[in-house]
């Protein structure tokens, strides 16, 4: 029996490396289960009126949320395709950043990148809004928008934006959406005390601890599962974006990972042969 090769680390490396960057180069739509509750949230977006209005709001950062984006990117493109109107809601000083990346991401904006929005009129930014809890700051927008807010991103007064004129309180608004971990204030108070559906395009973490919460308040409350959930929502979406990216490669690393459990198996036995002979 021919020798076999040793399996130097730095080969395993190379091949896990191109084996990792494929997938993000080119998806390669590797197969993946669907789930009831992101074809649900997928149908809820759809059913909406043109010119309905959605928050997209809450309390989060970079590091955890991008795992939310890949979900609520596609559905940036989904309202802006059926003439939703968006506006965004950050109550962390870190999140309007957030907010902008996933606007940026969509590519919806019609000076930016000639997409369906025009900012002002179907989608805004707001800045940081501060507040002694989240809960409370929530609660104030919701009464009353325009006492709680007077300035966008950009600080122009909110009053001579055509999109904020629409829009008072908890009344105008059609759902919420939180791509952030801070979801359980948002169910505290946008859905059990304004009766508010609200979703969360949730980090794979956050869905561990929250989903409960869908049993509690069922049709009021939904969640996407990481990037599992996200990868669905693009689907629906007819979208290949970082869900998808990361589906692939977590596909393509664990085959290699197996061949290379198998490979070093039967070099080890190989060797434990010539060794008794």
């Amino acid at each position: 029996m021919a020798k076999i090769p040793e399996l130097k680390s730095e080969y395993i490396w190379i091949v896990v490396t191109i084996a990792f960057l494929i997938p993000m180069l080119r998806p390669l739509n590797t197969p993946f289960p669907m789930s009831d509750v992101t074809l649900e949230i997928y149908k809820i977006v759809e059913s909406l009126p043109e010119g309905s209005i959605v928050v997209m709001g809450g309390g989060g950062v970079f590091a955890f949320d991008i795992e939310s984006s890949p979900g609520m990117i596609s559905c940036i493109k989904q309202m802006a395709r059926k003439g939703i109107k968006l506006i965004a809601v950050p109550i962390w000083s870190e999140t309007p950043q957030f907010h902008k990346y996933l606007i940026d991401a969509a590519r919806v904006d019609k000076d930016k990148y000639g997409g369906p929005w025009k900012y002002g009129e179907d989608y805004v930014l707001l800045p940081y809004i501060p507040g002694p809890s989240d809960e409370v700051v929530l609660d104030s927008f919701l009464s009353d928008i325009h006492k709680t807010v007077s300035i966008d991103l950009a600080g122009t007064p909110i009053d001579q934006l055509p999109l904020m004129q629409k829009v008072h309180n908890y009344k105008d608004i059609s759902l919420w959406f939180c791509p952030h971990w801070g979801f359980v204030p948002v169910i505290r108070i946008v859905v059990a005390k304004y009766n508010i559906t609200s979703i969360s395009f949730a980090q794979s973490a956050a869905y561990a601890f929250f989903s409960p919460y869908m049993y509690s308040y069922p049709g009021k409350v939904y969640m996407t599962n990481g990037y599992i959930g996200g990868a669905q929502y693009e689907k629906l979406a007819g979208d290949k974006g970082l869900g998808h990216m990361v589906i692939d490669s977590y596909t393509t690393l664990s085959i290699v990972t197996v061949a290379a459990i198998i490979l070093g198996n039967i070099t080890m036995l190989s060797r434990m042969r010539e060794e008794e002979k």
